[in-house]
């Protein structure tokens, strides 16, 4: 029996490694694409950041009689260029971005003010994604440093002139906030989520690019005929196939985790000291840990794909239930980035997000119960042997070879 499988393992591996596409797939792919991708975003990102920190920001003031002190501490920032809008036009012109933002002042805005009450001024501004929060945050700022200095002085008037006494007078109780979590759980946390998700997806690809060939491509360039009238169980010939689909999966996805970890190491040289300090304490027993749980996802991702591949009645067929499957893989995997999941025993039992729970718990340095590794191979055993069950019950169908 395991004479056949081999025999019928070394015949497909082969097959496949003669194709120049599935070589180019297999590590031009993830040695030069992944980094450079990363490098590239992360530069992007990068210069997006610096140049909306420099980008001049065009308002109009509502008002600006009724307050001049207000208005100057505006006109005074030169990233900030005053743009004359009717009142009635304000909430439009936002929206047409012919100015960022806008501050209207009350008219009796100097009486509030000179009889102690509390001046109320309306900032409009919009936000509909985070990078918009920046116009909050530097339309804002004169605001904030007006309203300081209108503090001290009533706190001066009230008798507080001195720093100290303005400080015990606005504070009265101060108290000392101090997080327990080490630098690595506090970084890994959400660079082992990071780390999980393109595993995953890289994971999935370098499955289904060999699945769907070795049965649904076979079918279609009339070879499958030839294998299943040769005299071996159809049920040695689909697990030899299965272990084609999961040695290949699981080289790609070493081969992806090599290049990820060496970009990781490269850009993280030019990171702060704290983020350097964070890899530095994830060791190779760790990443090992992460590569071992690679494994059970690999297999239920053959074990899916060449049931797949052996349903579909053609190529493109396979191609659509494979987007499937992979649409089900991104919602899994995305679970991870839910606030509150953790790894818990009903998170362990659900395939894909319990094996990137536990690699995020991996580079946190904070996995303590070994036990749900059990859960999770335990899972993916049953999830993978259905999978195979369904194959070879198909593959088994003489019909099967001549679908329509």
């Amino acid at each position: 029996m395991m004479n056949t499988i081999a025999a019928i393992f070394w015949k497909d591996l082969r097959e496949t490694l003669r194709d120049r596409r599935n070589i180019v797939r297999m590590f031009v792919m993830p040695c030069f694409l992944i980094p450079l991708l990363g490098h590239f975003f992360l530069q992007f990102a990068e210069k997006n950041s610096e140049q909306l920190d420099k980008t001049e920001l065009t308002y109009t003031i509502v008002g600006a009689a009724h307050l001049p002190e207000l208005a100057k501490l505006y006109a005074d920032d030169s990233s900030l260029r005053r743009v004359d809008v009717p009142e009635a036009k304000i909430d439009q012109a936002i929206r047409d971005k012919t100015i960022r933002f806008a501050v209207k002042i009350p008219a009796d805005a100097r009486r509030q003010l000179g009889s102690g009450g509390q001046l109320g001024v309306s900032f409009v501004y919009y936000q509909s994604a985070p990078s918009h929060a920046l116009v909050k945050e530097r339309g804002t700022a004169p605001l904030a440093a007006f309203s300081e200095k209108q503090r001290d002085w009533r706190l001066a008037f009230l008798g507080s002139a001195s720093e100290a006494a303005r400080n015990s007078l606005l504070t009265p109780l101060t108290f000392e906030v101090r997080n327990i979590a080490t630098d690595q759980e506090r970084i890994g946390h959400n660079l082992g989520t990071i780390i999980a998700y393109p595993l995953f997806i890289i994971c999935f690809m370098g499955c289904a690019f060999t699945a769907v060939e070795l049965a649904t491509g076979e079918r279609e360039k009339g070879t499958m005929e030839i294998l299943v009238m040769m005299p071996v169980a159809r049920t040695f010939i689909l697990l030899g196939k299965f272990l084609v689909v999961f040695v290949l999966g699981l080289l790609y996805s070493t081969i992806s985790m090599v290049s990820l970890a060496s970009w990781l190491v490269v850009e993280g040289m030019q990171a702060s000291e704290t983020f350097k300090t964070v890899l530095s304490q994830i060791g190779v027993g760790d990443m090992l840990l992460v590569w071992l749980m690679l494994v059970p996802v690999t297999a239920v991702f053959s074990a899916v794909l060449l049931a797949i591949s052996v349903y579909a009645r053609s190529y493109r067929e396979a191609n659509s239930f494979s987007s499937i499957a992979n649409l089900l893989v991104v919602v899994l995997a995305t679970a991870i980035f839910v606030p509150g999941v953790g790894l818990t025993w009903f998170w362990s039992m659900i395939p894909v997000s319990n094996v990137g729970l536990v690699i995020r718990e991996l580079i946190k340095g904070s996995l303590s119960n070994y036990l749900m590794i059990g859960s999770i191979f335990g899972t993916t055993i049953v999830i993978g042997a259905a999978a195979l069950a369904f194959s070879i019950a198909w593959f088994r169908r003489e019909g099967v070879i001549f679908r329509d």
